[in-house]
């Protein structure tokens, strides 16, 4: 279709001109349909949220659907920083910061993060760190209440949930989010030993982020899960005890019931689920005794879902990292590779007090890591004094995160 768009309208002007008035727009500036597409999508989501005020045209544009997908598949993954306060600090804040991510043949020493968005009243406890990073947006649990923000947008959805564990998942045939909640606890467990099922609350999202409907009618066999869920393809994976939950976000049920190496049984919430190279992946550390780090690491891979068949990879790391299973203590876990494959592996709470905050890249290939720093990361006096941080802050690091301009 040829199209021209011409920059900076107003009503005015367009009145005038349809009005029979054939003089040319002088001092406009026509921009062919197509090349103007190609150089918004080209602009960080940030720059094109502060487009949309542009002009009307630029807006109808920018929110389409169309573009809003296409400029999901072709923008670069970004990697993204999450803290908050300590458990008692005062004021309450969610920090999410993001930057671009290393190329796949580079071996930098340091990235940036720029922070992007700050939520009060958000602190989230010891072990609440895994910030699940969900087709563009981050999604995380403070107690009942259940959070998802866009760092791109902005945009800052929360709703309350009737139970502590949710996970959000995507529905890509439906371009849908819903969040899964898991209504029995352990509790009713103990108060009827003879429970046999698990009951689920299934909530979907709607445009503005508000909650279209909520089903609890999901049943399967009792679990109790160890891990957060991860959302891969279309489903919600949860390790319990002796198996991983498979939950099909589309069809809004337990799709399986996948059997789980011992070694990751055992391990339970110390392990990390990962995606790696499009497959569900955990890694399991090797700390036996009472150490404090590992050296060594377990990789199992589901190399069939229908089979539940497992390899396991085991890799020496070239330096020990720190694995404290005390509360509160310093802990490295990995939450997933860059777009090389290696696997990353970051703390889960902030290192101290205007402290450099550093990830570990291991390369599964020649066996190799490195250490890279994320500056911007709380890593200044003038930054904790600003936001009043105090203590020990829980951290969490996602690569490959997804840059969308969508909203809820």
């Amino acid at each position: 279709m040829d199209k021209s768009v011409f920059y900076g309208d107003d009503e005015e002007d367009q009145s005038r001109d349809s009005g029979g008035d054939k003089r040319s727009r002088r001092g406009k500036l026509l921009i062919p349909y197509d090349m103007e597409v190609e150089t918004l999508s080209r602009l960080p989501g940030k720059s094109l949220m502060k487009f949309l005020c542009v002009s009307k045209t630029w807006s109808s544009l920018i929110r389409s659907q169309r573009f809003v997908a296409s400029y999901y598949a072709a923008k670069p993954s970004r990697f993204v920083a999450a803290f908050t306060n300590s458990v008692f600090g005062k004021p309450e804040h969610l920090f999410i910061l993001s930057g671009e991510e290393e190329e796949a043949s580079s071996s930098s020493s340091s990235l940036v993060a720029n922070l992007d968005m700050r939520i009060p009243s958000v602190t989230l406890p010891y072990n609440g760190y895994k910030y699940s990073s969900v087709h563009g947006f981050m999604a995380c649990n403070d107690e009942t209440t259940f959070i998802i923000c866009n760092p791109s947008t902005r945009q800052v959805v929360s709703f309350h949930c009737k139970a502590f564990r949710t996970s959000l998942g995507y529905d890509p045939v439906h371009d849908q989010f819903k969040a899964l909640t898991l209504l029995t606890s352990v509790y009713d467990y103990i108060h009827n030993p003879s429970l046999m099922m698990c009951t689920h609350e299934v909530i979907r999202l709607g445009r503005g982020g508000r909650v279209v409907s909520r089903s609890s009618q999901v049943t399967s066999p009792y679990y109790l899960p160890m891990t957060v869920g991860r959302c891969i393809n279309g489903f919600i994976l949860l390790l319990r005890t002796p198996v991983f939950v498979c939950f099909d976000v589309r069809n809004e049920r337990v799709l399986s019931f996948i059997t789980t190496p011992k070694e990751v049984l055992v391990w339970k919430v110390y392990t990390s689920l990962i995606e790696y190279k499009g497959k569900l992946a955990v890694v399991v550390p090797n700390c036996l005794g009472c150490a404090s780090s590992f050296d060594r690491f377990n990789l199992w891979i589901l190399e069939d879902v229908t089979k539940h068949e497992w390899s396991k990879q085991t890799f020496d790391l070239p330096l020990p990292l720190p694995f404290t299973r005390a509360p509160m203590g310093q802990r490295l876990i990995s939450q997933g590779t860059n777009k090389a494959g290696e696997i990353i592996f970051s703390p889960t709470t902030l290192p101290g007090r205007a402290k450099p905050f550093y990830v570990f890249y291991f390369n599964t290939d020649t066996k190799s890591a490195r250490r890279v720093r994320i500056h911007g990361v709380a890593d200044t006096e003038e930054f904790w004094s600003r936001y009043g941080l105090t203590g020990i802050c829980c951290a969490s690091f996602s690569p490959q995160h997804a840059d969308s301009i969508a909203f809820l």
